[in-house]
């Protein structure tokens, strides 16, 4: 089964990398994952990735255009989910303020707009993989209601445990 890693991910890339950055981690993702290099020996793969999927992001990281696409592609992706850290939102809202569900690992937050209940959901894998650093070392996200447009701006920090 394919991950849903983005290419970066597979690669272990941030996505302001440069093309020569982009050319090691496929050679060392490549290495590190070929059947000869590993002991398991169990074909194409081993563990999450295969070698198509390191091959197929490296094919479009490694090309101007086609990684261009891809951004957009992926920009829109998690806009569609909810996610823009392009903009600002219309308020500020501190993590602090949602209640969380340490069984599903979830922060909630009614919409201070509509009243919907839990208009506001995030996980900590949301936060991870979305959330933007500020100058201040502390990190943002905006996303939208479930149930109208209104659109907040939640800023947290990373507790190491």
């Amino acid at each position: 089964m394919p991950s849903q890693a983005s290419h970066y991910a597979i690669l272990g890339l941030e996505s302001d990398c440069e093309l020569l950055q982009v050319k090691k981690a496929y050679r060392e993702r490549l290495l590190s994952t070929h059947p000869d290099k590993t002991r398991s020996g169990s074909g194409t793969s081993t563990g999450p990735l295969s070698i198509e999927e390191i091959k197929e992001a490296y094919r479009i990281l490694s090309d101007p255009k086609t990684r261009s696409q891809y951004d957009a592609l992926l920009a829109e992706s998690c806009k569609k989910s909810g996610f823009n850290n392009t903009g600002e939102g219309l308020e500020s809202f501190s993590l602090d303020k949602f209640d969380y569900d340490s069984g599903t690992s979830t922060f909630s937050m009614n919409c201070p707009r509509c009243h919907v209940t839990a208009g506001f959901e995030l996980t900590e894998d949301m936060l991870d993989n979305h959330g933007a650093e500020l100058p201040d070392g502390s990190y943002f996200v905006v996303v939208q209601c479930s149930a109208c447009s209104l659109w907040l701006n939640v800023t947290f920090d990373i507790v190491d445990e």
